[in-house]
């Protein structure tokens, strides 16, 4: 998952790279560098983020400029976000991982996942929905829409492949993943 942040001091940038780093959150400086852009980061103009590229990508300003109306036209163009600088990476980096959906499950859920178990950022997701509603089955491509609300863009069947890990994963652990032949999966506690 790419975060593509620019027109930002080169110090934050690089303390906000290992921030996200140890969320599986790669921060990008050059579009070139993205492969799954998710979010932009940016001090430029709403008018040059809302172009191009950049027209469908949700975006957070970080800027110098607090005044009401500045932070009022960010809102109406559609940021997700408004930080005035400075602001720590520390807190940039939470809220970057609050829009992306990072780290929103049930209590249950992360208790569980803290036992010593690492999982991508995609299976986090999928997990983290599928223990809200334990006993139900979901097809692939109600995981997709739950887990991944309007953002995932990819082949339905790599839902298979998340499955396979999460298996792994919570084979130690208690509670498993089954396979509802011809429906989809759903978790036992």
């Amino acid at each position: 998952m790419d975060v593509l942040v620019r027109g930002l001091e080169t110090k934050w940038v690089s303390e906000l790279k290992k921030i996200c780093s140890k969320n599986n959150i790669f921060i990008c400086e050059k579009e070139t560098e993205a492969a799954d852009l998710r979010l932009l980061v940016t001090d430029y103009p709403i008018e040059w983020v809302k172009q191009g590229a950049y027209a469908g990508i949700p975006f957070v300003v970080v800027s110098k400029d607090g005044r009401e109306e500045k932070i009022l036209e960010a809102f109406q163009a559609g940021a997700e976000d408004y930080m005035v600088f400075p602001v720590s990476p520390d807190v940039a980096g939470v809220r970057i991982f609050r829009i992306l959906g990072i780290g929103r499950a049930e209590k249950g859920c992360e208790e569980r996942l803290r036992e010593g178990a690492h999982f991508t950022p995609n299976e986090y997701r999928i997990l983290s929905f599928m223990m809200g509603q334990p006993g139900r089955v979901f097809t692939r491509d109600e995981l997709l829409a739950g887990a991944f609300p309007g953002m995932y863009k990819g082949y339905d069947r790599n839902v298979d492949n998340y499955i396979k890990e999460i298996r792994k994963k919570l084979s130690k652990r208690g509670g498993k993943l089954e396979t509802v032949y011809g429906v989809g999966y759903r978790f036992m506690q």
